[in-house]
């Protein structure tokens, strides 16, 4: 792995700072699996459209030329598939090899806003804009190169927003530091805090598809996405069963960047109150919602093209708004 950095740094009014950097890095000799004894490309069908012609010819029942020698594995029969005998190694039913092909990429910006403690408040925002790009699998299974694409963990955009405000009522505070007594404790040490987060969703592919549109068209705008549809279906695929690809040398690729399933949004607020009872002794409560709004956040949309479900959601995160109460003595 290497990785590098370049940042500028600029304090302002208010105890507060702005860092803006570019952040890189690059992986190679990534250890990926091989298939060696993939169909060789050549024997693949190379036309856009289902190759019935090229099915039928490698899905044909010949003789098989290593019986009875293999008896108890799937080549035991008298007749095998003619692909079978077209592979590297037709004795084996499978070969594959760990290979250091497999490398990534990745650039950033991030913007860093730091609001130091004062008057109370302290905060932070962090905003990363970023690609990954990642070449750890073979779009063909004979392609001599593992395949460029857009890295599964890549999130475009990624926002943490955290927030700590010390309220200024009570015991030295702008507002009723004169205030002793039972009221004093009551209205005094309340602090509330909060942190949301937001990301992109995951890049989005539809495995061996016939798509003759225009993938800028598959993305709709957000104020028309819904979970009954997350993308728009008609832009171009063929979803017609009996025509699907087989048999094909693939062209489309495994993942856009461009197309993308729902992405995080997320606020967690607390309020904390600390109380003195005590020299060196306090109390301190603590009320805390996790997932504060309850907003969902789904999964990935179907993406098979052939599914009727094709382009809905049908389900969520596991993470349901949690409230939780907390008490515990400090000394």
């Amino acid at each position: 792995m290497q990785r590098w950095q370049i940042a500028v740094q600029r304090e302002f009014p208010g105890r507060s700072v702005v860092e803006v950097s570019y952040v890189g890095n690059r992986g190679v000799r990534q250890r990926i699996s091989r298939d060696l004894n993939a169909l060789p490309n050549r024997y693949l069908s190379t036309l856009p459209v289902r190759d019935q012609n090229a099915i039928n010819y490698l899905s044909a029942a010949v003789p098989n030329p290593f019986y009875p020698m293999l008896l108890g594995t799937n080549l035991a029969g008298t007749t095998v598939p003619r692909h079978r005998l077209l592979r590297p190694y037709p004795q084996f039913t499978s070969v594959s090899l760990d290979t250091d092909q497999g490398y990534s990429w990745y650039h950033s910006m991030q913007v860093r806003y730091e609001k130091r403690f004062s008057a109370g408040l302290s905060s932070t925002l962090s905003w990363t804009w970023s690609k990954l790009m990642e070449a750890r699998g073979y779009l063909n299974g004979a392609d001599p190169l593992p395949e460029e694409v857009i890295s599964d963990q890549d999130r475009t955009h990624r926002l943490a927003i955290t927030a700590i405000y010390e309220l200024p009522f009570g015991q030295k505070r702008h507002w009723g530091a004169s205030i002793s007594g039972a009221f004093a404790k009551i209205i005094s040490g309340w602090q509330v805090q909060g942190i949301y987060t937001g990301q992109s969703g995951a890049p989005l592919g539809f495995g061996n598809a016939i798509f003759t549109g225009n993938l800028e068209d598959v993305v709709l705008p957000r104020s028309q996405r819904t979970v009954e549809k997350w993308f728009n279906v008609d832009a171009g695929f063929d979803r017609n069963s009996q025509r699907q690809l087989d048999s094909n040398l693939r062209t489309l690729s495994t993942r856009f960047s461009g197309i993308r399933g729902d992405g995080g949004n997320n606020w967690d607020l607390s309020v904390i109150k600390d109380t003195y009872i005590a020299e060196g002794v306090r109390v301190q409560f603590r009320a805390e919602a996790i997932n504060a709004l309850n907003h969902p956040q789904f999964l990935a949309p179907n993406t098979n093209v052939t599914s009727s479900a094709f382009g809905t959601v049908t389900d969520e995160w596991t993470w349901p708004r949690v409230i939780q109460f907390g008490l515990k003595i400090l000394f």
